[in-house]
C-alpha cells in the first residue's frame, strides 16, 4: 500500500455486526386487543352510568338546598371522574397498539374506535361499534344533566344576589334615605318607590 501503511481490516469476530438482521416487527394480537378495547368501553359505560346517578343526587340536593348531600355527591363524582380518566388513557393505549406506529402528521389526532373496525373480523367490529354507540349516547345524556345542574346553580346564585339586594338596598332611593327595607316593627318601608327584579326559577 502507498506510504508503507497497512490497510485497516475488521476482524472476523466482528463480522456478525455487519450482517445483523433487522429487528423483527412486534406481533400484535388484534383479536385480543379488540376484546380488551370492548371491555374498556363497557367499563366506561358502567362508570358513566354511576356518574349520572351522582349528577341526579346533585340535582336533588340543589333543589332541596341540601349542602351535605351536595358535598357527598360531589366527592363521589370526582372519584368517578378520576377512574374514567384512567380508563380513557388505557383505551387510547390499546387503540394505538392496534393501529401500529402513527405518522408524524397524525400524532396529535384523536385515536378513535372507528379506525379499528377494518382491522378485526365482522363480529368483533359490530360488537365494538355497539359499545362505542352506547357510550356516545351515555355521554350525551351526561352533558344534558350537567347543563341542567349548572342552570340550577346559576339560578340559585341569582336568587341569593337578588334577595340580598332587596334586604340591603333598593333602586330609586336617594343618599338621604336610610338603606334598610324594613322598619323597626318589621314592616316594609313603602315611603319610596322600590324597584325589584323577580327571578325566573324555571330551568
Amino acid at each position: 500500500m502507498e506510504n508503507g501503511k497497512r490497510p485497516f481490516t475488521l476482524g472476523d469476530e466482528f463480522a456478525d455486526l455487519l450482517s445483523a438482521p433487522a429487528a423483527a416487527a412486534e406481533t400484535v394480537d388484534l383479536d385480543g386487543l379488540c376484546d380488551a378495547l370492548i371491555a374498556n368501553l363497557e367499563s366506561q359505560h358502567g362508570t358513566y352510568s354511576a356518574y349520572a346517578a351522582q349528577l341526579a343526587r346533585q340535582r336533588t340536593a340543589l333543589v332541596n338546598r341540601d349542602l351535605d348531600g351536595q358535598r357527598d355527591a360531589n366527592t363521589e363524582a370526582e372519584r368517578l371522574l378520576g377512574a374514567l380518566g384512567s380508563m380513557e388513557v388505557e383505551r387510547i393505549a390499546v387503540t394505538e397498539r392496534m393501529l401500529g406506529p402513527r405518522k408524524a402528521g397524525a400524532a396529535a389526532a384523536p385515536v378513535k374506535c372507528e379506525a379499528v373496525y377494518p382491522l378485526v373480523g365482522p363480529a368483533r367490529a359490530r360488537r365494538l361499534k355497539e359499545c362505542r354507540d352506547a357510550l356516545v349516547l351515555m355521554v350525551g345524556g351526561i352533558r344534558q344533566a350537567l347543563d341542567m345542574n349548572q342552570s340550577l346553580v346559576d339560578n340559585g346564585s341569582r336568587i341569593i344576589h337578588t334577595t340580598i339586594g332587596i334586604m340591603t338596598s333598593v333602586v330609586g332611593r336617594t343618599k338621604a334615605d336610610k338603606m334598610n327595607t324594613y322598619n323597626a316593627k318589621g314592616g316594609v318601608r313603602v315611603a319610596k318607590m322600590q324597584i325589584r327584579n323577580l327571578v325566573n326559577r324555571s330551568v
